[in-house]
């Protein structure tokens, strides 16, 4: 733990936040090596964040390197955004060590660190810079440019969201937050609307909560009738009522 810390307060990244506020993040972070030229993580599952502590990573999208990370920078922000996994490839370009935390709390913590969650935008938006870099050095190389465009797209997108989920996160009731990403997110045939192939813990990520709090409301509004819950299946009965929630708990 000591070394984490030690770590943390050297990162520009966490500047200002207390001693007590660095140790509940240091502990929610598992540190590890990687040799040089070996990968350091392939598809990240999508539910935890990465930090580059020692020497530097190469992303790779297909066959293309995006970015170039070194010391305090993060890869693995798609999980920030409920992603369950990427096509990403990270391959370490010195002996690195990495800190990797889980998404949600990394989430939790942007919400309730206006500072952070605004140096983490910068990061992101450093990385959309220089893809518009690599953007322009594959110019000669239509596939290479298509897919290094697609993936600085990809990142923009990430930026602008970020702004949004954090700002939910901190301001909204985790109920309003679920009420709203199910109707977002729901796949509708005929009168049949529901959202597939999502876990408990994926909405958990996409709405910065724990899995249990996104169990309870399901099982409260199983019993309400307005949901019906199989697993990594919610089918939305009673849609006016996710509409109510989603407004906000005046409305509920």
């Amino acid at each position: 733990m000591t070394t984490r810390l030690w770590f943390l307060r050297r990162l520009d990244l966490f500047e200002g936040m207390s001693d007590a506020e660095m140790e509940r993040l240091g502990s929610l972070l598992r540190m590890r090596s990687c040799r040089s030229g070996l990968d350091v993580v392939v598809r990240p599952p999508g539910d935890r964040i990465y930090i580059v502590k020692v020497g530097r990573v190469r992303v790779l999208q297909g066959d293309v390197a995006v970015a170039v990370l070194g010391p305090g920078q993060l890869f693995g922000t798609s999980a920030l955004f409920g992603a369950t996994a990427t096509r990403q490839r990270v391959v370490a370009v010195d002996d690195v060590v990495v800190c990797d935390a889980p998404a949600a709390q990394f989430l939790g913590a942007m919400a309730t660190h206006p500072r952070l969650a605004a140096k983490v935008a910068m990061v992101l938006a450093r990385q959309l810079f220089e893809l518009e870099q690599v953007v322009e050095r594959t110019a000669s190389d239509p596939a290479a440019t298509r897919l290094a465009a697609k993936v600085a797209m990809v990142l923009a997108r990430q930026l602008f969201e970020l702004e949004q989920v954090v700002e939910r996160t901190a301001s909204d009731p985790a109920a309003t937050r679920l009420a709203e990403l199910l109707l977002r997110v729901a796949r509708r045939d005929g009168a049949w609307t529901a959202v597939e192939g999502m876990s408990e813990a994926d909405l958990a990520r996409m709405i910065g909560a724990s899995r249990e709090t996104v169990s309870r409301l399901v099982a409260d509004w199983e019993r309400r009738g307005i949901v019906r819950g199989r697993p990594r299946l919610i089918e939305l009965a009673d849609e006016a009522a996710l509409q109510r929630l989603s407004a906000g708990p005046g409305d509920s």
